[in-house]
């Protein structure tokens, strides 16, 4: 799999590792409350979700696209509490069966790939039944406010910065046309992170009914 942006995967290692010491790294935690069992991480970047796993996870199937990332990860896989999988594959087309994890994680990845409903019912296709999808996504500031309007000027400039992310991005919508519940997500704030990305939305959703894509194996 070809290395998309290596420069900015670089640049996005040394600000994720700032990042978590200033309020990423409580944020993670906090949207891994009450994963059990086997958890999927979608993008892994450099690693640090590992340093933030509750007791209840027992295994972890990492999904990384980028060669310089996974890299990047190399060492915190290899120091995991948990045995880990680190697997080279894209949101939109999990290698996974149906209904084959516990729980799942998107943290800052919906905001950047190419097709995030997409990746989405792909979420939703592989967890169980009863599986909990985990989330920590910068979003699009509410509708008509001062901040929208610059996230909607500066978006095209910015997702070129930044590697393909978006600050304009409705995650909850995506995720509940996918099939999920997103009632226990909940809008937060994160310390010095960058003013236009603007806010979060933490916490947990479950499968609220059948995604709107066909499911394959």
């Amino acid at each position: 799999m070809p290395d998309a942006h290596p420069i900015f995967a670089t640049v996005f290692a040394t600000v994720a590792a700032l990042g978590e010491r200033t309020g990423y790294g409580r944020r993670r935690a906090e949207a891994l409350a009450g994963a059990t069992g086997s958890l999927l991480i979608v993008g892994l970047g450099p690693g640090h979700d590992l340093e933030h796993l509750p007791g209840t996870v027992t295994d972890v199937v990492a999904v990384e696209p980028e060669p310089t990332m996974r890299r990047y990860c190399a060492r915190r896989v290899d120091r995991s509490p948990v045995p880990t999988r680190l697997v080279a594959a894209v949101a939109e087309a999990l290698p996974l069966p149906n209904e084959c994890v516990d729980a799942g994680l998107v943290a800052l990845v919906l905001c950047s790939v190419a097709d995030p409903a997409a990746a989405a019912a792909e979420l939703h296709r592989v967890l169980r039944p009863t599986g909990t999808l985990h989330v920590l996504e910068h979003v699009h500031a509410p509708p008509d406010s001062r901040l929208a309007r610059w996230q909607d000027r500066l978006d095209p400039l910015w997702s070129e910065m930044a590697a393909g992310c978006h600050v304009t991005r409705d995650t909850r919508q995506i995720l509940r046309t996918a099939g999920f519940d997103t009632g226990r997500l909940r809008t937060a704030t994160v310390r010095l992170a960058p003013p236009l990305v603007g806010p979060h939305v933490v916490g947990s959703a479950c499968l609220a009914r059948p995604a709107t894509s066909d499911k394959h194996t």
